[in-house]
């Protein structure tokens, strides 16, 4: 959900889901140093000197009383409801993620893709800045939130979420990707358990994230009137498509950003 500020020209949306009722049943839990609030905060800056904030804490939590408000129909749970969704209609009137996604998807709802923008993103350690389309802005933020949202399995990216990477490249979203898999993998190992080095999980993964964005487009294809929010998920199916489909191979393509260990001891 988003709340809208409006100080003259500047329309600010906040994602502040503080405090739980429904816990993710797929979601990591939360280590102890993210605790406080994380803020990751997107800038649209117009040609015609209109400027829209989004500000999306990464570490909120579904509240089910936003549930029983009324909502956009293209929000509710039913309504190209993903073929991998685990949550009961009888339980839940609207998709998480779209209640999320609602704020964004109305104010862009009317914008061509191509429209140039100079993007601000701050985060607590940098700020990045980009002069570039709306659908490349939209699906850097459709993504973040989308990653930190209540989905049981958009929620999965959430790791990567907490160190936000806007407008990056396949090369570098693979090399993040696995290398985070590749991290859970050897704390499962140390601790007793059975890894995923051949990364058939991650795969899998992907896999899932290609059709729940598929599906979550249609969802913004109904609330919007021109192209910037639907080419931004377009554009996310098929970030999703080149992970799952190719991994191998541009794992290969990437070995020089590999780190080559030093000699040890026999």
């Amino acid at each position: 959900m988003a709340r809208i500020i409006p100080p003259g020209p500047v329309t600010t949306s906040h994602f502040p889901f503080a405090g739980a009722v429904w816990q993710n049943p797929l979601a990591q839990p939360t280590p102890a140093r993210y605790a406080a609030r994380v803020t990751i905060e997107y800038v649209f800056k117009l040609d015609d000197g209109q400027t829209f904030n989004f500000e999306v804490d990464t570490e909120r939590t579904y509240q089910a009383r936003f549930d029983k408000v009324e909502h956009p129909f293209w929000t509710k749970l039913d309504f190209q409801k993903c073929t991998l969704c685990p949550l009961s209609s009888e339980e839940f009137r609207h998709c998480p993620a779209a209640l999320d996604a609602k704020k964004i998807t109305e104010t862009f709802r009317a914008m061509l893709s191509y429209v140039e923008v100079t993007l601000e993103v701050r985060t607590p350690e940098r700020t990045y800045v980009k002069r570039t389309d709306a659908q490349t802005g939209l699906r850097a933020l459709f993504g973040l939130v989308m990653a930190t949202s209540g989905c049981p399995i958009l929620s999965r990216l959430k790791g990567l979420a907490r160190t936000h990477l806007p407008f990056s490249t396949m090369e570098e979203t693979i090399f993040r990707t696995v290398g985070a898999y590749l991290i859970q993998q050897f704390l499962i190992h140390k601790n007793g358990g059975e890894p995923d080095w051949e990364l058939k999980g991650l795969n899998l993964l992907y896999e899932q994230l290609q059709e729940v964005n598929r599906c979550f487009k249609g969802r913004i294809d109904a609330a919007s009137e021109q192209d910037a929010n639907m080419n931004a998920l377009g554009s996310l199916i098929y970030l999703a498509m080149g992970v799952s489909f190719s991994l191998e191979a541009q794992l290969q393509e990437i070995q020089h950003l590999t780190i080559s260990p030093a000699q040890l001891e026999k």
